[in-house]
């Protein structure tokens, strides 16, 4: 009897997009990369990606394991090489959605340097922080509302969803 292994076929067709890319872009805000190059981007997905190998080692040792790790090796390195080529429509979309919306922390790493530059003429490099602090906190207020604005639409579409839903099976069961 030959085993199917569809269901983790569509999981490795998938992975890049649902747990690698995620992480990618996580790992370039804590080191407060947000202009990392395309490939940059890709090759940290494909690390994330790697990973997905140790998961094979929790399955039992026997000949339909080994089958499986030849399935999902192949697998694997068929979307890699996607990946590294740009051809991930998930990872490029989530690359995009990052350098286009991390615009703002440009602006803050400008500002930044022109701190480091000024630091030399103390009372200055003392206005320019309090400007900087003060800019933050404005941007974080802005960023707190536009998530509170984004939070309420979703809600909204939710509930508007939920509605269609319960007009439809009322009027299926009429």
């Amino acid at each position: 009897m030959t085993l199917d292994f569809f269901e983790i076929e569509r999981v490795i067709e998938d992975l890049a997009k649902a747990y690698p890319a995620q992480c990618t872009t996580t790992w370039f805000k804590i080191i407060r990369n947000h202009r990392p190059t395309a490939e940059q981007y890709r090759n940290k997905v494909v690390e994330y990606m790697k990973q997905f190998k140790y998961l094979l080692e929790t399955y039992p040792q026997n000949p339909e394991t080994d089958k499986l790790k030849e399935i999902v090796n192949k697998a694997l390195d068929d979307e890699i090489e996607k990946v590294l080529q740009g051809n991930n429509i998930g990872v490029e979309r989530r690359y995009k959605h990052y350098i286009d919306n991390s615009s703002s922390d440009d602006s803050k790493n400008i500002m930044e340097e022109s701190v480091v530059k000024k630091c030399y003429d103390s009372t200055a490099s003392i206005d320019l922080v309090e400007e900087k602090n003060n800019q933050e906190s404005d941007d974080n207020l802005f960023h707190d509302r536009d998530h509170e604005q984004q939070d309420i639409q979703y809600e909204e579409k939710v509930i508007d969803n939920n509605k269609r839903r319960r007009r439809k099976m009322i009027e299926y069961n009429n």
